[in-house]
């Protein structure tokens, strides 16, 4: 992962914009999500659910996620 990644990850985590978590499986896997705060109102699904086999991995996915999200035009601004 590379540097501008990673930065781009933890701004979104340090904004609120995701909460990182892990769950453990019957064998013990982990897998690592990222949903949406309770009571999201931004953009995207409220109930957007990322999933990754490693953090490292779900920081890359959370990364390239942002890039996909156009933020509306400013006031009096076009596309």
């Amino acid at each position: 992962m590379d540097r501008p990644e990673v930065r781009r990850a933890l701004d979104e985590l340090i904004a609120g914009r995701w909460v990182v978590s892990f769950e453990v499986d019957d064998e013990g896997a982990r897998t690592y999500t990222a949903t949406r705060p309770v009571g999201w109102s931004g953009d995207g699904d409220p109930f957007e659910r990322l999933e990754a086999l490693s953090r490292e991995e779900l920081f890359s996915v959370i990364a390239r996620r942002t890039l996909r999200v156009v933020p509306p035009p400013r006031e009096g601004g076009y596309r």
